[in-house]
């Protein structure tokens, strides 16, 4: 396997069926070749884990075989990280707080954003879950975040998704705040005043990429 194309295809592969052992092999390779660490994570990992979400929409895949794919590359990112140049280094991303909003203790859509996220270059503070609107705008106050990331699985916690929401409106410079969820919508995320919603982890950061000025 030689080609370099060749070499991408398989790392997207194994990160789609959830083949760790060898997805974290084959991006070594990839680094001792002298492959572009950001060309790795965008052309072989991201792409394997968008194909993964793909399977899952179709029910092709179910739960099981998503999060696998998700820690898979999670693993493999780790091989990617310190090889990247100090050029690669500077196209870091805008910083993220991303987090479940209070009551609600579903990580499993929140988990996979914050692994697109990475893979992309951003910054990604994760509160976890049930974290409170005030947790929300401190961290973004304290770490100076331009980008607030909010998910909910319940319909019973989207006041506190809205409560979180009018709060990063208030402040000064505001963030662009982005919400995902099964009880979501555009329109519901447009009524409490989200700037995006998006209901693919995979589709995320070009979500920002084309909202944030």
């Amino acid at each position: 396997m030689d080609d370099k194309r060749d070499l991408l295809d398989a790392i997207a592969a194994a990160v789609r069926r959830g083949s760790e052992e060898q997805a974290v092999v084959l991006c070594e390779k990839a680094v001792d070749s002298g492959m572009y660490g950001r060309e790795v994570i965008r052309e072989g990992l991201c792409t394997g884990m968008q194909k993964a979400g793909e399977l899952y929409e179709k029910h092709e895949y179910f739960l099981p075989e998503l999060l696998l794919a998700s820690e898979t590359m999670r693993a493999a990112i780790e091989v990617v990280v310190p090889s990247l140049l100090p050029a690669e280094r500077a196209e870091a991303g805008e910083a993220v707080v991303l987090g479940v909003v209070a009551g609600d203790v579903h990580e499993i859509g929140k988990n996979l954003v914050a692994v697109m996220l990475e893979a992309d270059g951003y910054r990604v503070t994760d509160l976890g879950y049930d974290v409170a609107p005030e947790r929300f705008i401190a961290e973004l106050d304290n770490g100076g975040a331009r980008i607030l990331a909010l998910s909910t699985m319940m319909t019973t916690t989207l006041p506190n998704m809205r409560m979180t929401v009018e709060l990063a409106r208030a402040l000064d410079p505001r963030p662009l705040i982005l919400v995902g969820g099964a009880p979501l919508s555009a329109s519901v995320a447009a009524d409490m005043g989200a700037d995006g919603y998006e209901d693919n982890a995979a589709r995320v950061p070009a979500l920002i990429r084309r909202l944030l000025p």
